[in-house]
């Protein structure tokens, strides 16, 4: 479960009056069973004056003692730091068969928020990061969430249904208007969530209470994750937020990515856009796979045609001419690189939009180097398209040479203007594509 947890030491203080005999504050006799929407069994008691929430199993009798002994210490400790019951308070509590202490904490159902009565380092209870009293707000938040929808027994207040309403009516508009929103979900799942959520009611049933509570565990993670309400919030997803040390690419990547004509470059660039601060947006991920896949597919059914091309010029007897041979043979091996590299590729990543963003983070940190960052997945990733352009291009040589050798030298003057143009139109290309807003 993914709640933050401390530990709490049982005492006998309130278990024992004068005469040594039991004498608890709680005796557990309230504790109601329920069940989860997934099947799981809990036990809460929300008549009293303080609701409880255990996941424990009570009937064990030395599990219920140890409950006991915990509870007490707790409703002593209110009582000392004179908090008493809120209205909005409820205690999750539970222990291990064989453990001595419980472990606890808090939620304030007023404010959305988890909370402990002793001191608590929330390095050691696994809680991520955080930089301001805002900015461990939205971590509680995310707890707390977490905590409503494990345990769904109180209805989510129809204020808090109706502006998660609308904030998915603002993402929607968002991702419909900018291109760089850093809500996580595109306008068509936003309208999905939007329907889903009940606002008719005033009160909600488990089922949309625990639904309810996943979507505000997602909200309050991006608000985390973007350091909502402070004063570096991220309010672009290619903002940056955190300063990261430039990565320079080594020697040897530099010249393999000129020799690939920059193509790793480009693409090294493209995996830092999607990766800013190490976070990671899977609707735009998803969108850069299957275009990548696209690519590759097509990258490969070029090589294919150069393949083919390679064959029928050697079909029709030009092996003899060396040069031929030369450009001819590395055309085929280019192309035939190509069309291994493709497939490769194809199948490595044939499911990589369809997994979910931990798997994908989890991808991304492991090909990302500290020296060189994406510079060797760039390589990778660009080689069926680089290893067709080369390919093209020697199969150009190659047909060059072949009608070189057909030619009557008298057509040549023909001919002649034709390849100039040629010449002039793929170096008017060469220096559109060359520009940095192409490039990107």
């Amino acid at each position: 479960m993914y709640v933050a947890h401390t530990i709490l030491g049982t005492t006998r203080q309130a278990w024992e009056n004068v005469n040594g005999k039991v004498n608890t504050l709680w005796t557990g006799r309230d504790l109601a069973s329920k069940v989860t929407r997934l099947g799981a069994i809990y036990y809460a008691n929300t008549q009293g004056n303080l609701p409880i929430v255990t996941d424990a199993a009570i009937d064990n009798p030395v599990i219920m003692m140890t409950l006991q002994r915990g509870i007490d210490s707790l409703l002593l400790l209110l009582k000392e730091m004179e908090l008493g019951a809120f209205p909005n308070m409820e205690i999750y509590i539970t222990t291990l068969p064989a453990a001595t202490e419980c472990y606890y904490y808090l939620i304030d159902h007023g404010s959305q928020k988890e909370f402990w009565l002793h001191d608590t380092d929330m390095a050691a209870l696994g809680m991520s990061p955080v930089s301001s009293r805002i900015h461990t707000k939205s971590i509680l938040q995310e707890h707390y969430w977490t905590h409503v929808e494990y345990f769904p027994h109180r209805p989510v207040a129809l204020r808090l249904r109706i502006e998660l309403m609308d904030i998915f009516r603002h993402a929607c508009t968002d991702q419909m208007t900018s291109d760089n929103s850093t809500f996580p979900y595109d306008s068509e799942q936003c309208s999905k969530f939007k329907n889903l959520i009940d606002i008719q009611n005033s009160e909600t049933t488990t089922y949309m209470t625990c639904l309810v509570a996943r979507i505000w565990v997602m909200i309050s993670r991006h608000r985390y994750d973007h350091f909502y309400g402070e004063q570096c919030a991220r309010l672009c997803r290619d903002q940056h937020v955190f300063d990261w040390p430039d990565v320079k690419l080594p020697i040897a990547v530099r010249i393999y990515s000129a020799v690939l004509f920059n193509f790793p470059k480009t693409m090294a660039k493209r995996f830092e856009d999607l990766y800013i601060d190490q976070i990671l947006y899977k609707i735009h991920w998803d969108r850069f796979m299957r275009s990548m896949k696209q690519n590759w597919h097509e990258n490969v059914l070029v090589c294919t045609g150069v393949l083919i091309a390679n064959a029928a010029l050697v079909g029709l007897g030009f092996t003899k001419n060396p040069q031929f041979m030369c450009s001819g043979g590395a055309s085929m091996i280019l192309s035939t690189s190509g069309l291994l590299s493709g497939c490769l590729l194809l199948h490595a990543y044939e499911q990589a939009d369809q997994v979910n963003a931990a798997t994908t983070t989890a991808h991304l940190q492991d090909v990302r180097y500290s020296d060189c960052g994406f510079g060797l997945i760039g390589v990778v990733f660009s080689l069926p398209k680089a290893l067709m352009f080369w390919s093209i291009l020697f199969l150009f040589f190659e047909m060059t040479i072949t009608m070189g050798n057909l030619i009557h030298p008298v057509d040549t003057i023909v001919l002649a203007p034709m390849t100039i143009l040629v010449v002039l139109s793929f170096a008017a290309i060469g220096s559109v594509l060359r520009r940095p807003s192409v490039a990107s």
